[in-house]
């Protein structure tokens, strides 16, 4: 079991996997501390992680994201979702996303340049035609003692190029997107 204090900084990275009918079928925790079975949850511990990488190497790859749209509005920071965002910006142009723009090509266009970007900082590169973006999810949370808030997950899945070693292993290790709560943000990769 995961304990920390709460003013302890997130060291640990998940994600759940579910099946065609949102059952869940596993759940994938990397995890700085030693994670222990509970009765409700059984724990398979895997090796040390310790990816071996190289430039110009080609991986599957798997992330869940939350992915946001930063800008300053009256002098503050302000997150947005990236589809609703995309959306409000079509709408301010009077395109209607159902009627004039379709949502899996929205989702595919503003997902890929948020991923292309994503992997620029993080030391990857990706192309259109090997991604496929899916689960546009939303999700309304309740915190306790705060407003609640929904969050919009996309998961991607493809094959990705590395770059540069040391970004992707930091992202390995860190995840990815400044949104990393509720599964997102965990880039997992495997070899061909």
């Amino acid at each position: 079991m995961l304990s920390r204090s709460e003013n302890q900084k997130r060291d640990f990275l998940y994600r759940v996997e579910y099946d065609d009918y949102k059952n869940v079928q596993y759940i994938l925790l990397l995890a700085v501390n030693k994670v222990e079975s509970t009765k409700t949850m059984n724990v398979q511990v895997s090796p040390l992680y310790q990816p071996q990488i190289n430039n110009g190497e080609y991986f599957r790859f798997k992330l869940r994201a939350n992915p946001v749209v930063k800008r300053r509005e009256n002098g503050k920071q302000k997150e947005y979702g990236l589809i609703v965002d995309a959306k409000h910006q079509l709408k301010n142009r009077n395109i209607h996303c159902v009627d004039d723009y379709a949502l899996d090509e929205l989702i595919q266009e503003k997902g890929m340049a948020w991923l292309e970007n994503k992997g620029l900082q993080h030391g990857f590169s990706v192309k259109n035609w090997d991604v496929s973006i899916g689960n546009d999810g939303e999700y309304e949370v309740k915190a306790q003692g705060k407003h609640p808030f929904t969050i919009r997950t996309l998961d991607f899945e493809g094959r990705l190029e590395v770059t540069n070693v040391e970004k992707v292993k930091t992202a390995l290790f860190t995840g990815i997107g400044s949104a990393k709560s509720f599964g997102c943000g965990f880039l997992s990769v495997s070899r061909f």
